[in-house]
């Protein structure tokens, strides 16, 4: 028991960051037993959390109080079905700050903006706002909050929640991190800016022909760094295993086809071949030659057709 302890311990270390990336294309596939990752910028180096011996959670050091934002947000693809957790946990950004934001899901979103969770706002994107967004397997959430109005809005797909005034008064300390750590699926495209999007922002990042057109002004997918606890996986996005499946089939679909027409053509060589031989004995005909040219109807000795062959 005492080494299964330990090992609980150590296996929620989190590795060292990674050198910056362009994830494009690619997902993490996260656990909720021991998966979880962290992203922030290139050349930033987040709070460790340091095991305490005595106690189950972490502690970290806060994160520095930087001069309030305009407000943020956060727009990511995610695939679950939250079938281990009742009310999961989607990411919290600024997990070190005195003030981290959680989202997370239990029938509609909830949106918890202290470390106690006591504040909380529950969001529902049931307006049908755009009509021009395709369908896509993903997941697409978009939330914005601004802090000059206190106003916050959450966007999932084609539809939009109502705008909803914060209880209490929130600004962003601006710390870059931010921590997936609360369901079993996949998350993709994250993208965190230090302002609140204008609609027409979130729309070009919710129509997938467009969602290579955007960066995040403070975590972009395209140039990110992130750490691992526990077992993540990093790889090719679902449509990219299937596009990648469809060629190995067609791959192999033309070399058995390639192969099928070397066979025909060694039988249809072996058919002429028999013809060939069979006229010879028919007509008493020694040269080859003569006779292959006169199969393909070519003159050979005013012999012009196998009739010829057979009344000669």
């Amino acid at each position: 028991m005492l080494t299964n302890y330990f090992c609980r311990i150590f296996s929620s270390v989190p590795s060292p960051g990674h050198p910056a990336m362009n994830l494009d294309g690619k997902m993490f596939t996260l656990s909720l037993n021991g998966g979880d990752i962290s992203l922030f910028p290139p050349n930033y180096s987040p709070p460790q959390p340091r095991p305490s011996p005595t106690r189950h959670y972490y502690t970290t050091t806060p994160y520095p109080t930087q001069p309030p934002t305009r407000g943020l947000s956060v727009c990511l693809r995610f695939l679950t079905d939250f079938v281990q957790s009742r009310n999961p946990r989607i990411f919290t950004l600024s997990p070190s700050s005195s003030n981290p934001l959680t989202l997370g899901v239990s029938g509609s979103y909830w949106l918890s903006y202290d470390r106690y969770r006591y504040a909380n706002i529950y969001l529902q994107p049931s307006i049908r706002f755009w009509s021009e967004v395709a369908p896509d397997i993903w997941t697409r959430v978009c939330i914005t909050l601004d802090s000059s109005t206190n106003v916050v809005q959450l966007f999932s797909g084609s539809y939009m929640s109502i705008r909803k005034l914060l209880p209490v008064r929130y600004s962003w300390t601006g710390e870059p991190v931010i921590t997936f750590s609360g369901f079993d699926g996949q998350v993709t495209d994250i993208q965190v800016w230090d302002y609140p999007l204008r609609y027409r922002e979130v729309t070009d990042y919710m129509n997938p022909s467009a969602y290579k057109l955007y960066r995040g002004s403070v975590l972009t997918w395209s140039y990110i760094s992130y750490s691992l606890r526990g077992n993540p996986l990093l790889e090719d996005v679902y449509e990219i295993q299937a596009a990648t499946a469809g060629e190995q089939k067609g791959e192999k679909a033309w070399t058995k086809g390639r192969e099928e027409d070397q066979e025909g053509f060694q039988y249809g060589g072996k058919q002429r071949q028999r013809e060939t031989t069979a006229l010879m004995n028919h007509a008493g005909v020694r040269d080859v030659a003569c006779v292959r040219k006169t199969v393909s109807s070519v003159p050979c000795l005013m012999i012009k057709n196998v009739t010829d062959l057979k009344t000669n």
